[in-house]
């Protein structure tokens, strides 16, 4: 289920005191008015009622999609990582029989946007391991092409029409670049599921992070020795 509790918060604007929610947990079945709001950022809002500033409030929760079968916990700080911790040991026993039963997957990420891709991905019946090798792979060959565009960020997105891309941000330049996963990236994607489907770490009851260093400790392992 969803849960989430109210905390007072003054406007840094007008000064004037209002109340805000916060997420504990949002299930996107049982409410998809809120796991819609994860994806638009609405979740972290607050819009003060006195003068309608909008303020930007972080705060760590579990994302929960019953129906692909995923939890993501949101940790942005070190209590949320230490309190997501706790949770998934407390119900070690619950967590794994979901796993055998159910085949769910668990994460954690520490930023909004991995939290995003994260969705996007599962969303998308994609294995995220999976996906970051494409991601590593994808920027491997912008790096050789283009020397005039300098990677720093990058995630993979939905795009207004539903197509799944890879969305490449150079931000000392202010440029955007977008490479089409189904037309570009899924035959990368193809290869590496072919070659290291096998290799891949049973899932257990524990939030995985998948993420740049974990690829690299994965190619360390199985490309590069």
């Amino acid at each position: 289920m969803s849960m989430h509790h109210e905390i007072g918060l003054t406007c840094p604007q007008c000064g004037k005191a209002g109340i805000f929610t916060v997420w504990d947990s949002v299930n996107t079945k049982l409410d998809p008015d809120a796991a819609a709001a994860v994806k638009s950022q609405e979740l972290f809002r607050y819009h003060c009622p006195h003068c309608g500033t909008a303020v930007t409030v972080n705060y760590g929760f579990l994302y929960h999609d019953m129906g692909r079968h995923f939890m993501i916990y949101y940790a942005p700080g070190d209590d949320d990582v230490a309190n997501a911790n706790k949770d998934m040991k407390d119900n070690e026993g619950k967590f794994q029989s979901m796993i055998e039963s159910a085949a769910y997957v668990y994460r954690l990420v520490r930023t909004k946007e991995d939290l995003l891709e994260k969705i996007t991905i599962f969303e998308a019946g994609l294995d995220d391991r999976l996906m970051e090798l494409t991601k590593a792979a994808a920027l491997a060959q912008v790096g050789e092409k283009e020397k005039d565009f300098t990677v720093t960020e990058s995630h993979f997105v939905t795009a207004d029409d539903g197509s799944l891309r890879l969305s490449l941000v150079d931000e000392k330049r202010g440029q955007q670049a977008y490479v089409d996963f189904t037309n570009g990236l899924a035959q990368l994607y193809g290869q590496f599921q072919q070659h290291f489907a096998d290799d891949l770490p049973a899932e257990d009851a524990v939030l995985a992070r998948i993420d740049a260093d974990w690829t690299q400790r994965f190619l360390n392992k199985y490309l590069y020795n």
